[in-house]
């Protein structure tokens, strides 16, 4: 793999300083430090019966008000949403309550949808609110990563998310998810509402403290940290693109966070294409399925697999992991996430089957992080590797008429305004075209796959050659320099 190395010596010292930062923001720790997940905890007592009770729930809103989701459409609420997290936690240390926040990307469809239903609620979901302070954050460049740590808890390529926290900032757990088939089937109304009842059962027993399973309190002593002050966000503003999208949108996407986290290994050469883009796994990658709707009971366990390998069965509730509770299947995805990225690695899990709780130690290996990334949007248009200079259709019906084998390469170029001054088109190539070839590789992709393989294949400044095929069958070949 070939990595940009930084040229000058500011620029390394800038990208350092992102790397510390990051590092600082996962490591930074107070009194009330969580210990280790091989420390013994008293699983019976903290996976079993709360022995909490729930007060008298908030008051909502004397009228329903409008709310955005997605450019002009709305969804009317009665609860209160806060918008300020400092606030958010200074209501519920007064009040002792456990925050809901709800993370939304307004500029995007994905998960409009369901972000529109949570914000309606109903007479399930509303009395569920009422027993949290609810925040509802709509800008990812403003967000305080010394408490919302997104690079560990968040799926950045994800547009809605939502975290639980403890009044003083303590992560419980996370909820969202989405796949190559969209959001759907990772997420459900009901899949939410599971996930708030545990989260309030675990908050509101008073042995909660003395189990110390809620991770570290945030360091909020030290300098707030955001999206857009990482060093790392000046690099990435250099990008094709980014700072005119910057400048016109007046927001950071999700998935740009992702890539603004990143930039600083890039720039160094430390990122591994191989190595870093396994993230987020499933439940399916260590072989266990998981109901939608309840977000952790398994509905089959795959053999074999590192879950078969410790007897995990249909119907058992997975409950802990890494030394956390689990409220939700974001939580548990979250866990595997964080997990090394090399290496055998083992993950300690703890589950319930008919109530009893059960443990087992998961070991994984090989290649047991790969998923699908093709749609997300921080690798296809990301900062990784190098952009092909134009985004890949299907070549559809011109596959056909050229006679081109179904096993072979064939794809459509579609070169937008801003491809227009860029390398392969300058060099020649034409939305009429059909690329056959990328310096020798033929095999059939897929779109998005496509633009995967490239991005992991190639590094800007990488010389190119397309063999394309015009609509009256021609060949020839497109030579070029990759950019980013």
């Amino acid at each position: 793999m070939r990595a940009p190395i930084a040229k000058t010596s500011a620029v390394v010292v800038l990208v350092c300083a992102t790397l510390v930062v990051i590092a600082a923001l996962n490591a930074a720790t107070t009194t009330g430090a969580a210990a280790g997940p091989n420390q013994q905890k008293p699983w019976d007592q903290i996976l079993g019966p709360s022995q909490g009770t729930l007060p008298p729930p908030r008051k909502g809103l004397e009228t329903t008000i409008e709310l955005p989701t997605l450019r002009k459409e709305v969804a009317r609420t009665s609860i209160k949403w806060e918008t300020d997290l400092a606030e958010a936690m200074r209501i519920a240390k007064a009040e002792n309550r456990p925050i809901f926040v709800t993370f939304r990307c307004l500029p995007c469809k994905s998960c409009s949808e369901f972000d529109k239903t949570v914000l309606e609620g109903g007479p399930d979901l509303n009395p569920l609110f009422q027993q949290f302070v609810t925040l509802r954050l709509t800008g990812t460049q403003d967000v305080d990563l010394r408490i919302l740590r997104m690079s560990e808890f968040q799926d950045m390529d994800v547009s809605w998310w939502s975290w639980f926290l403890s009044p003083e900032g303590k992560i419980y757990g996370v909820f969202g998810g989405r796949d190559k088939s969209g959001d759907q089937g990772r997420t459900s109304k009901q899949s939410l509402i599971m996930t708030m009842n545990r989260v309030l059962a675990h908050h509101y027993d008073p042995r909660r403290m003395g189990w110390d399973v809620d991770g570290t309190l945030p360091d909020l002593a030290s300098k707030r940290v955001t999206p857009v002050t990482l060093p790392g966000f000046d690099n990435w503003l250099k990008h094709r693109g980014n700072a005119e999208g910057y400048k016109t949108q007046g927001c950071v996407h999700c998935h740009q966070a992702s890539e603004i986290m990143r930039q600083g290994e890039i720039d160094l050469g430390q990122f591994d294409k191989n190595r870093d883009l396994g993230i987020w796994p499933f439940p399916e990658n260590i072989g266990a399925v998981v109901d939608r709707d309840d977000g952790l009971k398994l509905t089959k366990v795959i053999d074999p697999s590192p879950a078969a390998r410790i007897a995990l069965k249909p119907g058992d509730v997975l409950a802990a992991a890494d030394g956390r509770r689990l409220f939700s299947q974001a939580d548990f995805r979250a866990v595997l996430h964080r997990a090394a990225k090399t290496g055998p690695t083992q993950i300690n899990l703890h589950w319930l089957r008919d109530g009893k709780v059960m443990s087992g130690t998961l070991v994984l290996d090989g290649d047991w992080r790969a998923t699908d990334l093709t749609w997300r949007a921080s690798v296809v248009g990301g900062n990784i590797g190098a952009f092909p200079g134009f985004w890949a259709n299907d070549a559809g019906v011109m596959r056909q008429r050229l006679e081109l084998p179904a096993d072979t390469m064939a794809i459509k170029p579609y070169i937008g305004p801003k491809q227009v001054t860029g390398p392969a088109y300058v060099a020649g190539l034409r939305a009429t075209d059909i690329v056959t070839s990328v310096n020798g590789e033929t095999r059939n992709m897929q779109p998005g796959e496509f633009l995967v393989w490239f991005r992991k294949k190639f590094e800007p400044g990488d010389e190119i050659t397309l063999t394309v095929r015009n609509d009256s069958g021609k060949v020839r070949e497109v030579k070029y320099k990759a950019e980013r």
